[in-house]
């Protein structure tokens, strides 16, 4: 068994068995990433994948169990490089983060501006956190960490730590009639179409709860992850848009306003995750305390440690921030 040929297990279960795409993703070819992983079941002796002619069509069961472990040897082999690049360099290398358009948009500039005077030399990749065909929208294996707000389920394997609060506001047309409305209400809202955020936001469930606590069934006429699309179709007068506040301050113009719902639909949650098996370099731990201040190094150095539950627990006492 070869690291490289799990390599090719990841690339491959992280594009939906599509060897083609996997092989263009690691830059290898078709037939070579092909080959590798029929060795290596020769080499077990099971079967990794079902197959429909040429094509992966499944894992099998014993499969899932293989990949597992091997993408925790993976994880291994990266630590021991981190921990190496670390001692050689640790003021160089990449920070990757996996996040949602509206944190890299709104929220990270500010900390990123703040983080590159102390850390000159260290580059960033940001990139897209999409939920996957299982609904799990942390990529472990792919960041330094994630930065969502999501809902995040937990595992042995993964550390997630609340990051801040956020609140919603609606968005509207400035002529439209609940500009006029005083005191507006979550009935008075229902009675628009509606356009907000995917299931799985964490904005969209603290709506959902809203509403079904007050018996109220809203129409959504579209759901959507960026903010841009749902205020264009909200210019077009199809709906009123539910986005994050802090959204709602910046992109708002003359036509189209904000209104706070504050004590209308509770705060929502937002999560920084990263796996266990991460090496986290100083420059890591500066970027995170720099983001979320309650997240401090002895404090992450603690969690570290400690069980999800005993994580539960500690998490109750921090200070978030709120936008």
């Amino acid at each position: 068994m070869k690291l490289q040929q799990l390599r090719y297990l990841r690339a491959i279960v992280n594009h939906d068995l599509n060897i083609s795409a996997a092989s263009k993703s690691i830059y290898t070819t078709q037939p070579g990433v092909s080959k590798q992983i029929g060795l290596l079941e020769a080499e077990l002796g099971v079967k990794i994948f079902e197959r429909k002619g040429k094509n992966l069509n499944a894992i099998t069961s014993i499969g899932k169990q293989i990949i597992d472990e091997g993408m925790k040897m993976l994880a291994v082999e990266e630590r021991i490089y981190a921990i190496s690049r670390d001692y050689l360099n640790p003021e160089g290398g990449c920070l990757n983060i996996y996040t949602t358009n509206t944190i890299a948009r709104f929220l990270l500039p500010k900390t990123v501006e703040k983080f590159v005077k102390k850390h000159p030399d260290i580059t960033f990749h940001i990139g897209a956190a999409h939920p996957d065909e299982n609904g799990a929208i942390i990529k472990k294996g792919h960041s330094d960490f994630s930065i969502v707000a999501q809902d995040v389920e937990r595992d042995k394997d993964l550390i997630v730590l609340p990051a801040y609060k956020w609140s919603l506001s609606l968005i509207l047309p400035s002529n439209h009639p609940l500009r006029k409305e005083k005191d507006i209400t979550l009935e008075m809202i229902s009675k628009y179409n509606l356009i907000s955020y995917d299931s799985g936001s964490t904005g969209k469930i603290a709506q959902d709860k809203a509403f079904a606590e007050q018996g109220i069934t809203p129409t959504y006429f579209m759901t959507a992850m960026d903010v841009d699309v749902i205020k264009q179709y909200v210019s077009m007068d199809l709906g009123i848009g539910i986005i994050a506040t802090i959204a709602a301050k910046q992109i708002c113009d003359g036509d189209i306003v904000a209104i706070p719902l504050k004590g209308i639909i509770p705060d929502c949650d937002a999560w920084i995750c990263y796996s266990r098996n991460v090496f986290l370099q100083k420059h890591m731990y500066d970027f995170i305390e720099s983001f979320a201040p309650h997240l401090k190094q002895e404090v992450m150095e603690v969690i570290a440690h400690s069980t999800n539950n005993e994580i539960i627990k500690l998490s109750q006492e921090f200070e978030l921030p709120r936008y």
